[in-house]
């Protein structure tokens, strides 16, 4: 029985180990993250400079923009930041503002998905247009708020495929796309979504670049 047990979890781990080594692979080199600002959507242009917002328990929120780079085999190596802006409950009330800097990578996971080739890609000044470089995942990283709070933010991106979805398959649904941060003791959990069909509308939309790859 002892003998069995043990054939099989090394037949187990036979198979699972090509997987988590091609997945560690694909997830080393240098890469970009934007929250995109979309400044057309026929066709659909992402450009820098965009905003993404997520909510807590009692519906206050909070918006940032950003971007920056990051290695995930180097978690120190990190640049970037942007800027934050809370909003009470009410959704008008301004409680705080300010800028943030990324302080470290927690983690970076790459995740399945392509982008269609209607999209305009402006983000990366070397390669307009070339679609290859984006990645969809989950980027975790440590943030310090200019007020002295600090927090984590985290990124995630899905990509949605097409227009032949055998061969350019769409990101998993139980990827999200945008951002949720804590600050402080308070957890912005909840993203905002950002809005499509049939009227859509700039905001809570982000992408991954591998800009070099080891």
């Amino acid at each position: 029985m002892r003998t069995d047990r043990r054939r099989l979890w090394i037949s187990l781990v036979l198979l699972v180990l090509p997987l988590i080594l091609s997945l560690s692979a694909r997830a080393d080199g240098t890469y970009r993250w934007d929250i995109v600002h979309i400044s057309s959507f026929s066709p659909v242009t992402a450009s820098p400079g965009g905003f993404a917002s997520a909510l807590a328990s009692d519906g206050s929120k909070i918006t940032v923009t950003g971007n920056g780079t990051f290695d995930p085999q180097e978690p120190d190596e990190v640049t970037g930041g942007g800027t934050w802006m809370t909003i009470a409950p009410d959704g008008t009330t301004v409680t705080g503002s300010g800028t943030y800097s990324v302080q470290a990578l927690i983690r970076f996971t790459v995740a399945p998905g392509v982008q269609t080739a209607g999209f305009i890609d402006n983000i990366v000044p070397s390669a307009p247009g070339d679609l290859t470089d984006l990645r969809s995942g989950l980027l975790l990283m440590r943030i310090a708020y200019s007020d002295g709070s600090k927090g984590v933010l985290i990124v995630s991106c899905h990509l949605n495929g097409g227009p032949d979805f055998v061969t350019r398959p769409a990101s998993p649904a139980s990827i999200f796309e945008g951002i949720t941060a804590s600050k402080g003791y308070v957890d912005y959990w909840n993203r905002v979504p950002p809005i499509g069909a049939p009227t859509p509308m700039d905001g809570n939309r982000t992408l991954f670049h591998i800009l070099s790859q080891d």
